[in-house]
């Protein structure tokens, strides 16, 4: 079984440099119980800037559809500790997407870990199908895909909420297995806020210039681009088909 289960993360638009420490924690958490590790860091920079996080849905579901029993996702930002347990010891009957909730007391999808199942991935396909809608007011973090993440996950009887400790986005005094410093309390260094400062501008005028005279056609653009991207890291890296 272990060696159906793949730990993945994504680290584009320079996440692959600034967070070497912590994607190196990834692999030790895999090679530890002979999990399948693999860290997306190409295309250097995604034609979808900050929005590329979609791609941990499309990337997961993919794994998924090829054969893998198990996806962990681990953002680029969290830290894997050396005293975090197999998957195996959170698995309950007829679960099968576990996540933990984050400072803002919603699900976090930093650390989401699916089991295949069809109703995985129904609902990894619902939320990506999604992507252009709206949502409510009370689920929206801004930007990205969690919103839909937390919107979608309300009331879905196969979802679990983790243990904080298996995601610790806000409690240094937590003795945690996987410490996310994302936009929350976690990240308090000058120059780590600056550099997502930086991104998500660099990010903005990307995303402005790809859709500079498209009119209508932006919303498809932008879908294009996610499904371009998502095949083209699927022809890079050979671990994220199960073989």
């Amino acid at each position: 079984m272990q060696d159906k289960t793949l730990i993945l993360s994504i680290a584009l638009n320079g996440y692959q440099w600034v967070y070497q420490r912590e994607l190196k924690s990834h692999r030790r958490y895999a090679q530890k119980y002979g999990y399948v590790h693999q860290a997306v860091t190409r295309p250097f920079v995604s034609a979808l800037g900050v929005e590329c996080c979609w791609l941990k849905l499309t990337l997961t579901r993919a794994a998924l559809l090829s054969g893998y029993e198990n996806v962990l996702f681990l953002d680029a930002d969290t830290m894997v500790n050396q005293n975090c347990p197999e998957l195996t010891d959170v698995f309950q009957a007829d679960k099968y997407v576990y996540m933990a909730k984050g400072y803002s007391n919603r699900f976090n999808s930093g650390v989401l870990l699916a089991r295949n199942n069809i109703k995985t991935i129904e609902w990894l396909t619902q939320i990506i199908d999604a992507r252009f809608k709206s949502v409510r007011r009370e689920n929206d973090v801004g930007w990205g895909e969690n919103g839909h993440v937390i919107e979608l996950s309300k009331g879905v009887p196969f979802i679990v909420e983790l243990e904080q400790k298996w995601n610790n986005t806000f409690d240094y005094q937590l003795t945690d297995y996987i410490r996310h410093r994302n936009c929350g309390p976690m990240r308090t260094g000058f120059l780590n806020n600056f550099f997502h400062k930086v991104v998500f501008f660099l990010s903005a005028r990307l995303l402005t210039y790809s859709n500079k005279n498209k009119g209508d056609s932006s919303r498809k653009l932008n879908k294009d681009i996610l499904s371009r991207e998502t095949n083209e890291i699927l022809s890079i890296y050979r671990k994220l088909v199960c073989l």
